[in-house]
């Protein structure tokens, strides 16, 4: 086989294996992070979200944030800076977070963000906090988990 037939094949195997590759890659929502001003990690956890995948797209839709019992709340304190931030960056991002104060689940209220940074409340209790974003391919929301003490 001669080099004009073969770098084609090259370039076409490329393109495909590079297609994949993207669509693998991109394939769930985005991860989100949580830190606090003295650099501890907060675990967040997957909330509600519409997907476009490889082959198909999907939306999910999770319950109420104090219903994902699992995640640990880590303590912070009253006013305390907790930065957030995704793996992959957004188109764009809410420029709120939602809170629930635990034992008034009913009850939501939106805290502006400064840049990436939301500021814990100055009332002592746990509190689920939600945050959102849309890319490309979707939108995404992660929930955490922060007890002010």
């Amino acid at each position: 086989m001669g080099k004009k037939r073969v770098l084609p094949l090259v370039l076409t195997f490329l393109l495909i294996s590079g297609f994949f590759t993207y669509y693998i890659i991109n394939a769930k929502p985005p991860v989100a992070s949580a830190k606090t001003e003295a650099n501890i990690a907060i675990p967040v956890k997957q909330s509600s979200y519409c997907w476009d995948g490889f082959l198909n797209g999907e939306c999910v839709d999770y319950a109420e944030p104090f219903m994902m019992n699992e995640i640990k709340a880590i303590t912070v304190s009253p006013g305390e800076n907790i930065a957030i931030s995704y793996n992959r960056k957004p188109i764009k991002v809410l420029e709120e977070v939602r809170v629930w104060k635990k034992g008034q689940s009913d009850s939501e209220t939106a805290i502006l963000l400064k840049g990436d940074i939301f500021v814990a409340p100055t009332e002592s209790g746990t509190y689920a906090v939600s945050t959102h974003g849309t890319w490309k391919r979707g939108s995404s929301s992660q929930v955490f988990f922060i007890k002010v003490k």
